[in-house]
Order: structure tokens, then C-alpha cells, then sequence
């Protein structure tokens, strides 16, 4: 008869027939496992074997374990939670009712690349995500209690899914409207210059302006997970925690500055037989590897285009008596503000920014699952 061992342990008891079967406690839940000496390495035999457990049981005892760590420790959660709300809130309260002359397009600007700012930021919190449990998790799957991937799918699904596609959200139901951001506008200028009137939002105005959330919201979480990804790598390659943090900020450093905000294109094109500057080939390089500069000219123009007449409004001091302050506005459409800026202007280079978006996303997280299967079977333990 088989007996369970006494108290719940986060250490594996080691023995050395290979061939024994034990059940093992994991935080209350008894499932078979194939226990093994930490002394010798896995067998071809061994590698090629079945879990004893079905995928199933593995996830949802793995899901279990890391629920009862969230309700032990919520710190981490509550903290993006509250913190992405109260920023929230703050940007909705300073860039509030955004007009669409010089100054309000500035703000518009400013506050879309602030929110991808505060979420590139928060996403440093995924690099230490393999250390915590770094010797648990080897103990373990050298012990045949759960795979790889499904240890990787369920840290994913609680720091991807809830850290990363949740806190978005609250961008998109507190800061869009009270920015006054495409569709939310206060005085609302239709294309034809004259001041939208409440009769006139129809049906259609509505489902665009739900059309120009979907896709809000979207970007911010595409980019979220990208960098979430690509911190995750990070985390995996490099070999502690000081060397993680000082590589982790440079290089999402290096994807703001590429960002489009900073760092725009400002010379003209190239007349025949003249050579592009390196400097330019290098920066152009680097904004099309940076998903912050995919998200960022993605929610341009899901902001400026379609979005009525701007107001170009600069101001000079007359050279006269008095030393007056004259202006001027000069109307133009929202696609002519994303070409004086030099960036896309059409639903093919947004359509093009989100692809390459989402294929950078999906891209670092496999690299990150890659990493973790490599530094498994360079350890002996798969």
C-alpha cells in the first residue's frame, strides 16, 4: 500500500530506484509522481516516458498552487491594479478635454505615448518571474510531476492575461473619455468643419467610435505583452537579478527612444544618386524592431484619422508698438497632422503596425518559452 508523506513539503524526497512510484503533496493536492536522485541525470528512458499525471491534473494543480500564493502574497497584483487605475485617472485629469489647435494635438500625442510609457514601465516586474520559484520549479519537473509547457502556460496566464491584458482596460474606460480622445471629443468638428449636434452622433458615429476603442484598447495590450515577452527573455538569459534589471531597462529604453515620440524622421528623400546616412539607416532600424514605435504610430492614427478638422494655431509677437501677440489657424484634416509628423496615415499602415505588433508579442513569448526549454535540458532535468 502506498502512504502519503507527512506534512505538505516544497522539496521532493529523493531515492535511488528509478523505478518507484510515490504520491506527492503540491500545497494540499496528492498526484503521482516519478520520484529520481538529484544526484543523477535523467535517463533516455525516463525522458521519453509519460507524466503519470494527465495535462489536465497538471494545470489545474499548478493553477491551484499559484492561486494560493496570489491570496498569500497580493501585493504585486493590488499594486498594478491600483497604481494603473490612480494613473489612470491622473492623465484623464491633465490632458482633460483635449482641443483639437496646436496645443491639444501635442496633448493628444503626449498622453497616448505616456500611458505606453507607464505600461512599458510596469512590465519590469516580469523579470524576476522564473527566479522566485527557479528551484522549486527544477526539483519538480526533474521529478516528472508536470512539463514544461504546462508550468509556462500557467505563468503566463497569471502574469500575461491578469497583469497584462487587465490594466489596460482601465486606459481605455478612464483616460479615453476624459482626454476627449477620438470619438469623446467635447466640441466635436466634423469633416466638414461645422460642430457635430447631438442629432447628428448617429448609429454609424457610434459604432465608430466603438471601433476606435476595440482597436485602443488592443494596442495597449499588444504592446503590454510584448514587452511583458521580451522582459521574460530577458529574465531567462541573463544570470541574476542585478543583470536582468540593467539589461531589462536598456533595452526598453532603447524601444522608447525609437518610440516615434523622441526620435522622429526629419530629413527628406533621398535625391538620385544620393547615399542614405548611417545614422538614418540605424535609426530606421531600430523604430521598426520597437514595438513601443508599432503601438504608438498604430494609435496616432487610430486618433487623427477620421477624426474632423485640426487647428494648426501659431503664435508670433509683433515686432509694432506694444509688442502685441498676433496668431492665426489654419485648418487641416487630421491625415494632413500624421503627414506633417511623418507618420502613417492610412488604415493599411495601422492595419501593418498591428501586425507587426502582435507578431513581436507572440514572437518574444515563444523566445521565452525557447529559453526555458533550453536552460531545462542544460540543467539535466528534461
Amino acid at each position: 500500500m502506498i502512504s502519503k508523506p507527512a506534512p505538505p513539503r516544497r522539496w521532493i524526497a529523493c531515492c535511488d530506484d528509478e523505478s518507484s512510484r510515490r504520491v506527492v503533496q503540491v500545497d494540499h493536492v496528492w498526484i503521482p509522481c516519478r520520484v529520481v536522485s538529484t544526484a543523477q541525470l535523467v535517463t533516455k528512458k525516463q525522458k521519453q516516458s509519460k507524466f503519470p499525471a494527465s495535462y489536465r491534473t497538471q494545470a489545474n494543480v499548478l493553477l491551484t498552487r499559484a492561486s494560493r500564493k496570489v491570496k498569500r502574497h497580493p501585493f504585486l497584483f493590488a499594486l498594478h491594479f491600483v497604481s494603473t487605475f490612480i494613473v489612470a485617472l491622473g492623465v484623464g485629469f491633465i490632458f482633460k478635454n483635449a482641443k483639437k489647435d496646436t496645443g491639444g494635438i501635442q496633448n493628444r500625442m503626449g498622453s497616448l505615448f505616456f500611458i505606453l510609457l507607464h505600461l512599458t514601465l510596469m512590465s519590469l516586474s516580469s523579470l524576476p518571474v522564473w527566479r522566485e520559484e527557479r528551484l522549486l520549479f527544477l526539483s519538480e519537473r526533474a521529478s516528472g510531476i508536470y512539463s514544461t509547457g504546462v508550468y509556462f502556460l500557467q505563468t503566463l496566464w497569471f502574469d500575461v492575461f491578469i497583469l497584462r491584458v487587465l490594466p489596460p482596460v482601465f486606459f481605455t474606460l478612464v483616460s479615453y473619455p476624459m482626454i476627449g480622445l477620438n470619438g469623446f471629443e467635447l466640441n466635436s468638428i466634423g469633416g466638414n468643419g461645422v460642430e457635430r449636434d447631438s442629432d447628428s452622433y448617429n448609429d454609424s458615429s457610434w459604432t465608430l467610435t466603438l471601433t476606435k476603442l476595440a482597436t485602443f484598447t488592443l494596442l495597449l495590450v499588444l504592446a503590454n505583452v510584448a514587452a511583458s515577452g521580451l522582459m521574460m527573455t530577458i529574465g531567462l538569459v541573463t544570470p541574476s537579478n542585478a543583470t536582468a534589471n540593467a539589461c531589462g531597462l536598456l533595452v526598453l529604453l532603447l524601444n522608447l527612444l525609437c518610440g516615434g515620440f523622441f526620435l522622429n524622421e526629419q530629413h527628406s528623400t533621398a535625391r538620385a544618386g544620393e547615399n542614405t546616412p548611417l545614422s538614418t539607416k540605424i535609426a530606421q532600424t531600430l523604430s521598426s524592431w520597437s514595438f513601443v514605435n508599432n503601438a504608438f504610430e498604430a494609435l496616432l492614427i487610430n486618433e487623427f484619422l477620421d477624426a474632423g478638422t485640426f487647428q494648426f494655431t501659431p503664435k508670433w509677437h509683433s515686432s509694432g508698438s506694444g509688442h502685441t501677440t498676433e496668431s492665426i489657424a489654419v485648418d487641416v484634416s487630421g491625415q494632413e497632422v500624421l503627414q506633417f509628423f511623418k507618420f502613417g496615415d492610412t488604415r493599411s499602415d495601422m492595419l501593418g503596425d498591428i501586425s507587426t505588433l502582435a507578431a513581436l508579442a507572440v514572437g518574444y513569448v515563444a523566445l521565452a518559452f525557447v529559453a526555458l526549454k533550453v536552460t531545462t535540458r542544460r540543467l539535466g532535468v528534461e
